[in-house]
Formats: C-alpha cells, sequence, structure tokens
C-alpha cells in the first residue's frame, strides 16, 4: 500500500468491532413457500439474470432457484470488467445482506457474450450498489433496449427499475411499482406508479406485483414480495412459445 493511495486512509478510523458485523446482514426476509416445484413446468425457458455486485441475497437466490426449480435454464450475466479484470477469480459477483458483503456467486457469462434473442426473459434484481453499476453501464442498458424491443418478458424488483429507468426503454404511462425510494425517480421517468407505501419501511401496504401486459413488464417493491414476483414470472413465461421451440 502506498501512502497516498485513498487505502491508506482506513488506518485513520478504528476497525470494525466483530459484534458490530454480526447486526450488518440487516433484519431476516421470511423465504416464500411455493410447495412441491414441478421440475417440468418450465423447461425449455432460458432466462438472464443481469447482476453486478452488491444484489441482495434473497432477490438473487430466490428467483433463481424457483425458476431452476421448474426447469428453466438461468444464466446469471454481469459486466464485462468482472470476467476482463478480477484476481480473486473472473466472473465472481458479491452478493450482501443489507450492507454485509460476506458471500459471493458465480456468473455465467459476461454482457457483451450475452445475445438477447437467446432469452424468453430478463430478470433486474436489486440491491443498493447493484443498480447503481448497472445503470451507468452502456451495454448492460442496450441488452434492456434490445430485449423490450423484441418483446421478451422484462421483470425487476426493489432497486432493479433504476436500470429501466436509465435503458429509456418504456414509454410514458409504463405501470410499474419499486422500492419506496425509487418511487419519485420512476415517476419522474415517465412510469405510471401504482399506490404503494408512502415511505421506505412501509411495506405492508406495498402492491405485491405489478405487470403491464403492454410492455410485458413485472415489477416487485421489496423482498417481501419475492413470492408473487416469481410466480408473476412463471405464469407469464408459460404464456409464450420458448425460444428453443
Amino acid at each position: 500500500m502506498h501512502s497516498h493511495d485513498s487505502h491508506s486512509l482506513a488506518t485513520r478510523y478504528l476497525p470494525l468491532p466483530n459484534e458490530l458485523r454480526r447486526t450488518l446482514v440487516g433484519k431476516p426476509y421470511a423465504l416464500p413457500d411455493f410447495g412441491p416445484a414441478d421440475s417440468e413446468s418450465l423447461r425449455g425457458y432460458r432466462v438472464a439474470l443481469l447482476t453486478t455486485h452488491g444484489p441482495e441475497l434473497p432477490e438473487f437466490d430466490v428467483p433463481l432457484t424457483y425458476l431452476r426449480d421448474r426447469g428453466a435454464a438461468v444464466e446469471v450475466i454481469t459486466q464485462d470488467w468482472l470476467f476482463d479484470w478480477q484476481p480473486q477469480g473472473p466472473g465472481l459477483v458479491v452478493l450482501v445482506q443489507w450492507i454485509a458483503a460476506n458471500v459471493c456467486a458465480q456468473a455465467d457469462k459476461k454482457i457483451s457474450d450475452a445475445k438477447v434473442e437467446d432469452y424468453d426473459a430478463i430478470i433486474i434484481i436489486g440491491g443498493a450498489w447493484n443498480p447503481i453499476m448497472l445503470r451507468t453501464d452502456d451495454a448492460m442498458k442496450n441488452f434492456v433496449r434490445a430485449a423490450h424491443a423484441q418483446r421478451k418478458l422484462i421483470a425487476a424488483i426493489c432497486h432493479g427499475p433504476q436500470l429501466l429507468i436509465s435503458s429509456a426503454a418504456f414509454p410514458p404511462g409504463t405501470r410499474a411499482t419499486c422500492v419506496a425510494d425509487v418511487r419519485l425517480d420512476l415517476a419522474n421517468a415517465g412510469f405510471k406508479l401504482l399506490d404503494g407505501p408512502d415511505n421506505v419501511e412501509d411495506y405492508d401496504r406495498a402492491i405485491p406485483v405489478v405487470y403491464d401486459e403492454g410492455q410485458r413488464l413485472i415489477t416487485s417493491p421489496n423482498p417481501n414480495a419475492l413470492k408473487q414476483f416469481c410466480e408473476e414470472i412463471g405464469q407469464r413465461l408459460k404464456e409464450i412459445p420458448s425460444v428453443a421451440q
């Protein structure tokens, strides 16, 4: 470490106590119970899950597991730089539990190698860092624009709609929902927000899932809506022929 590197500033501050580290995982979410999975119900469907560092662990794992358990082929697609430069291993994506970063997952493909026509749907998950980095990545925005132009099913949860905003793919009046602290941004971008919470803690009044049939867009407000989010994706996928057919 060089004395003039920004990392050297850390030496001025106290190390994080172990007791505090354990609390940074935040309040736990109840995992949804989907009942027995029919392993053939989504066989043949292909889904791209777009992410980078910082998605919330349940928002990453629950849709991924739900779709794979029902036979869908899901590929985790991340930014090029996570494959092109990452000393600890190409394509590793850091998953978070609120602001604790202590687990990771392996991505399948970098965005420049992904082709929209290979997928029936794309999923955009939330987290604090994840959508901020995705929404400034031209390749990710282009992927969403191309998916929308090709009438692919698009699903976004929690902070994920930030990428929808920056893609500029959706016309004014597109029906959607999101986490409360992004609602003003979504409204300013021309989306039609359905009734939901007025503040980030008011989860109970949030509409769990919104589907805009005209735009083929599914949105949900937070991890408490993962059951409805996943089931809506499964239902809407079954309404279309898969790219494998």
